[in-house]
């Protein structure tokens, strides 16, 4: 099949298209409701030990300052997780260091996407007009960041 780019790639492609089709197929949106519940309340009980008056209502809704934000399948990170598996999958590496790889992953950018929740309350608090800003455009680019520079650096750890 070529290269090992092109297999690379290739491999790549169809892991993220079998991604995007389990999802669909399996209705995923609708399962994630308990990660929904999980980050909401984390990130809410983050919040409020930095001085936020932020309440979650319903389950997955964060209450902060003027806005109500709904903690939704989107905000869970599934997405740029099927992403980063499908990459660190794709890379041929032992099945092992892929594991570790995608496990130390997931968390990290858990741990990430509680801290992006976090801040977002707080600009709501503070700076309620700034709150789509940091939400489609900061968090966005940090997100691609982070993805961009853990695989990196998970490619080095493989090859070292």
């Amino acid at each position: 099949m070529g290269s090992p780019l092109v297999r690379f790639t290739a491999s790549f492609f169809v892991l993220l298209l079998g991604f995007s089709v389990l999802s669909a197929a399996t209705a995923l949106q609708n399962h994630l409701h308990m990660a929904e519940v999980g980050l909401a309340a984390t990130a809410t009980w983050i919040a409020q030990r930095l001085g936020s008056t932020a309440e979650v209502v319903n389950g997955n809704t964060i209450i902060a300052g003027t806005l109500s934000m709904n903690i939704n399948h989107e905000c869970t990170g599934v997405f740029v997780f099927f992403v980063l598996a499908s990459f660190i999958a794709a890379y041929p590496a032992r099945i092992s260091a892929k594991a570790i790889g995608i496990v130390i992953g997931i968390m990290g950018l858990t741990l990430v996407n509680v801290i992006r929740i976090v801040t977002l309350v707080r600009v709501v608090e503070f700076y309620p007009g700034l709150f789509a800003y940091f939400h489609e455009y900061v968090w966005q680019g940090a997100f691609l960041m982070l993805v961009t520079v853990y695989a990196m650096s998970w490619v080095e750890w493989v090859r070292g």
